[in-house]
């Protein structure tokens, strides 16, 4: 009644489509996601697009401290702050800084966290933000020169189910803008 003819494709039509699927992501891993991953543009296609910029280093705007701050006496810290991460969500804590000033910073936190260590330039209306470190992790600590004046800070996300608590210590020539 319902007969259905559904076309069985042949061997050498089937190795025909596999060989062009592995042609067409051997292709697109030498001109895109070389570049934009490692660097690497025997074509130069990755370079006149603007991907090979995508894997350089970000700028050392973070550096870690040759003497580690947490080698700084706790009387040498400006601000020690207590941070809760309620559970399955996310806080962001700012400080405002002018272009060139320095944050030495360390914090450590119960659990590991998602964070955003960025930076967004005073009176920008566009949302453009600068990220200088973004990861998983439960310690961080280095210093900061400001690329530009406004607000430099981290936003943590924590994934697990139960509160996590941040202590933060800073010391350098900014202001406390607090918890956003």
């Amino acid at each position: 009644m319902n007969d259905v003819n559904v076309p069985v494709q042949s061997l050498k039509t089937m190795i025909i489509s596999m060989i062009s699927a592995v042609l067409l992501a051997f292709i697109i891993l030498v001109a895109f996601i070389g570049p934009a991953e490692y660097g690497i543009d025997p074509t130069g296609l990755g370079k006149s697009l603007g991907l090979t910029v995508l894997a350089q280093p970000l700028q050392e705007s973070v550096k870690k401290v040759e003497s580690c701050p947490t080698g700084v006496q706790l009387a040498d810290w400006q601000d020690i702050v207590k941070i809760t991460i309620p559970a399955k969500s996310g806080l962001e804590y700012k400080f405002y800084l002018q272009k060139n000033a320095e944050i030495i910073y360390a914090w450590s936190s119960e659990g590991v966290l998602y964070y955003d260590f960025h930076g967004e330039p005073a009176g920008d209306k566009t949302g453009y933000f600068k990220s200088y470190r973004e990861t998983t992790a439960s310690v961080s600590e280095g210093v900061l020169t400001a690329p530009f004046t406004g607000t430099h800070g981290w936003y943590w996300t924590n994934d697990t189910n139960k509160a996590i608590q941040i202590t933060l210590k800073t010391k350098g020539q900014y202001r406390v803008k607090g918890l956003i």
